[in-house]
């Protein structure tokens, strides 16, 4: 039996991952950057909301 091995070689790089390099001084895009620091933004402000609507839940029910 004869079985041949194929071997593939990978490049370092992914082609998905390739940037276009054709103008050095366009700026960057960071687009998942962007979607991840608009994430937590959100997070943070929907935990500040939830801590200001159980202070005031607090205080409603301290007064009552």
């Amino acid at each position: 039996m004869n079985t041949q091995r194929l071997e593939r070689h990978h490049s370092s790089t992914h082609a998905a991952t390739v940037l276009d390099r054709s103008n050095p001084d366009a700026p960057r895009r960071s687009i998942a950057k962007d979607i991840v620091s608009n994430g937590r933004r959100l997070r943070q402000r929907i935990g500040v909301m939830a801590g200001v609507c159980i202070g005031l839940m607090a205080l409603l029910i301290a007064f009552e």
